[in-house]
């Protein structure tokens, strides 16, 4: 027997949404169908239950609560951009910085000196537009996973990472001025 077209009027009553006509239909197959009148009598208890319960209010401050934890991400975010255009923009202003001080070393000095000042020059640009290079790609890629997964241990290793990323920085200079000609 097909009682399937049957479920969807059984809903349909407890709703209140039947025509006089559907309600007779209704009637007439729940006194020939036993199977029917047993799931008509659980969805009548279940829908008695459900109204006799009263409605689910949300906490008083739930509306409070989950703004804050927004603006509090959104200020994360925020001081996260921030630090990370600082880094960048401090390592971009001491790369041209020694730029600006190579160049006018070699002005001012014997021409001698000139390709010498120049060699090595154009190398330590040369290693802080490589080093420039990873450290964006890697900002980058702390910023992508802070933003769509915070965690206190995937911030510990960002963190980490940074301070391996500035302890060898701090290397690569000193190797730098070690190397630097007498």
């Amino acid at each position: 027997m097909q009682c399937s077209r049957w479920d969807e009027l059984m809903s349909l009553r407890l709703d209140g949404l039947l025509s006089a006509d559907q309600e007779q239909q209704l009637q007439a197959h729940l006194v020939d169908c036993q199977a029917c009148r047993e799931q008509w009598a659980a969805l009548s208890w279940l829908s008695a239950r459900l109204e006799a319960e009263p409605p689910a209010a949300p906490v008083s401050d739930l509306a409070a609560r989950v703004t804050a934890r927004l603006e509090q991400r959104e200020l994360r975010r925020r001081r996260l951009y921030s630090g990370i255009g600082i880094c960048i923009g401090s390592l971009g202003l001491w790369a041209a910085a020694a730029v600006v001080v190579l160049v006018l070393s070699a002005v001012l000095l014997e021409p001698s000196l000139y390709a010498t000042l120049l060699d090595v020059g154009l190398s330590v640009l040369r290693s802080t537009l490589a080093l420039l290079s990873v450290v964006g790609r890697a900002l980058w890629a702390v910023v992508r996973a802070v933003v769509t997964r915070p965690s206190g241990l995937l911030l510990i290793g960002y963190g980490l990472l940074a301070v391996a990323l500035a302890t060898f920085w701090t290397r690569v200079v000193l190797r730098r001025w070690r190397v630097a000609p007498q």
